[in-house]
């Protein structure tokens, strides 16, 4: 299929998706959960976006949103030039199978009751790759090789695989039907070290091989440091920083960013910033706070914070939402 040459492979416009907060006997809403609030962000073809921030934060529904496995209630999800909010369920299937997802725990993802082979085959079938369920067969099989298992394997069932390769047959589910972009959703958390090592080279191997491009949610920032181009960290369903990664790594613009390096051992303290480690509890997104999401944990909070939203400052290819951030004009 065609791939949009004029901008990124996807672009995320002004996403806003709010869950009902249903009481009583009638179920009548009360109010709403505040998941994802004014997102932007785009993910270049053949790179890495990692979306990062704290439990709760949104970053898993950002991503099933973008895959309408969860309903948006404003903005655009523009992929390859077409907005996917504004497709019929006919019109979306060709899109399902360019765009796939890796969940962080293997084992509820797959059937426990098919045998891998058939659990790899089934998006094949789905979207007729394959000639016949003989090619089917030997395609699993050259997905499992892809992926360094053993071909002979393919028989078994889910529960006879280790976690590590269960999310290698994840992995190959997402590559048997030939997509362009894989959103990974805290793929490696569950994994112990070692094992998150393997399968994060596999995706940098696949990523060179095949052009994939990933969306990568996760908490873990020293693997979005190993792992991702560009980073886009998310505070109470808004993105508060991004850019390229070597960037925010190096001089974080934002007193969040700053907050969570701090967690990172590798990272040198010289070169964060000069906030103190994060403390206080995130707010709940269904009463977030006046002005700045983050200003009753932020350690530079100025009195304009708590009652006026920062706009999105931009300098070069960083941009931060906050009043003290390089371009906002009053840093």
């Amino acid at each position: 299929m065609s791939t949009n040459a004029s901008g990124p492979l996807l672009r995320v416009e002004r996403l806003r998706t709010w869950f009902p907060i249903n009481r009583g006997l009638m179920r009548r809403a009360v109010g709403h959960v505040q998941a994802v609030t004014d997102v932007h962000l785009s993910v270049e073809a053949g790179r890495t976006l990692a979306l990062v921030g704290e439990s709760g934060c949104g970053k898993t529904t950002v991503g099933r949103s973008i895959l309408r496995l969860e309903q948006a209630q404003a903005g655009r999800v523009i992929f390859d030039g077409v907005d996917l909010l504004e497709l019929d369920a006919a019109a979306m299937r060709p899109y399902r199978q360019r765009l796939q997802i890796v969940f962080q725990d293997p084992l509820a993802s797959l059937n426990p009751r098919m045998r891998v082979r058939d659990i790899v085959a089934e998006g094949m079938r789905s979207f007729g790759i394959g000639s016949d369920e003989s090619d089917r067969t030997d395609r699993v099989a050259h997905l499992f090789e892809r992926v360094q298992l053993d071909a002979a394997q393919m028989w078994r069932y889910p529960h006879e695989f280790s976690g590590g390769q269960r999310q290698r047959i994840c992995i190959a589910r997402a590559l048997a039907v030939d997509p362009q972009l894989i959103i990974c959703d805290e793929a490696v958390s569950a994994l112990d070290v070692s094992i998150q090592a393997q399968i994060l080279n596999l995706l940098r191997e696949l990523q060179d091989e095949l052009g994939l491009a990933y969306l990568f949610i996760t908490h873990d920032l020293g693997v979005v440091r190993y792992l991702a181009h560009d980073v886009a960290v998310m505070y109470l369903g808004q993105i508060v920083e991004s850019g390229p990664t070597a960037q925010i790594f190096e001089s974080p613009s934002h007193p969040y960013t700053q907050g969570l390096l701090q967690a990172v051992p590798s990272v040198d303290p010289q070169r964060r910033g000069g906030a103190p480690p994060l403390s206080g509890d995130v707010p709940s997104p269904s009463a977030p706070p006046g002005g700045c999401y983050f200003h009753t944990r932020c350690p530079l909070v100025m009195d304009r914070c708590r009652s006026e939203p920062p706009p999105v400052a931009s300098q070069g290819a960083v941009s931060a939402r906050c009043f003290l951030a390089p371009g906002s004009g009053s840093e």
